[in-house]
């Protein structure tokens, strides 16, 4: 039984190796190990203003977009879980039916309904491309609330309110917090959407990581890159996930 389960287990050992160890070991090998071990290249990076302009814009506009999200998923899920509608997972289908064209066109589609150009536009076309990834987490944690405390909330004198802040928004971090990571993950790093919607003052991480493998050939300069968005991505889920856990120790309370 054992020999099986380890026979089991080799297409998807070999399936890592093959598209995650070996990345991630090209990348180390171009960032820190061309003609020699050094952390210049890093340095370099840290050191220009160019550089940590296109990251932090990149964030901001991750973040702006996500924030985004949440204010028109949470309301959209509250309603939809709430709802004893038979028509809601039609709805749900509706909401969620732009992810099944290809997101490319849908961007270029947004840019030619809209004239205007800019840091607004980017940030809307992410909101629009990656709203269905905050929708969907929050409404299936809304919708599995135990509808016991609700009614525990109402029978000790709390309003509709009080009842939503204490108790609903509390049980309902985990599906936000999920939110937040499946859309400022992507988010961060696209270059598409900056491309098309866009102009010289809004040039993100993707854009640059797209010129430095595709155009210019810097793999070093790229993987320089690529390991600080990842280093980024993994802080972001860490504080995340303390969050997380720290709201459940405080009763779900953030």
């Amino acid at each position: 039984m054992k020999n099986s389960r380890v026979l089991f287990s080799v297409p998807y050992l070999i399936f890592m190796a093959v598209f995650v160890v070996f990345p991630l070991g090209l990348l180390f090998y171009y960032a820190f190990f061309v003609q020699g071990f050094s952390l210049e290249r890093f340095g370099n990076y840290f050191s220009s203003a160019d550089e940590m302009a296109t990251l932090f814009r990149s964030i901001g506009f991750a973040f702006t977009a996500a924030l985004f999200c949440i204010l028109i998923g949470y309301p959209a899920a509250l309603i939809l879980a709430r709802s004893r509608s038979k028509f809601v997972p039609f709805i749900l289908l509706l909401l969620t039916a732009p992810m099944w064209v290809n997101g490319l066109l849908r961007t270029i589609a947004l840019g030619e309904l809209f004239a205007s150009r800019g840091a607004f536009m980017v940030i809307i076309g992410l909101t629009m491309d990656y709203l269905p990834f905050m929708l969907m987490p929050i409404y299936l944690v809304l919708k599995n609330i135990d509808k016991a405390y609700l009614e525990a909330s109402t029978d000790l004198g709390a309003n509709k309110w009080t009842t939503f802040y204490k108790v609903v928004l509390p049980l309902s971090m985990s599906g936000i917090i999920s939110g937040f990571l499946m859309v400022f993950t992507p988010a961060v790093s696209t270059y598409y959407l900056s491309a098309y919607l866009g102009d010289n003052t809004t040039f993100m991480l993707g854009e640059e990581l797209n010129l430095m493998f595709t155009k210019n050939h810097d793999y070093s300069g790229g993987a320089v890159i690529a390991i600080v968005l990842l280093s980024f991505v993994l802080i972001s889920f860490f504080i995340t996930n303390w969050l997380s856990k720290l709201g459940n120790k405080r009763g779900g309370i953030i």
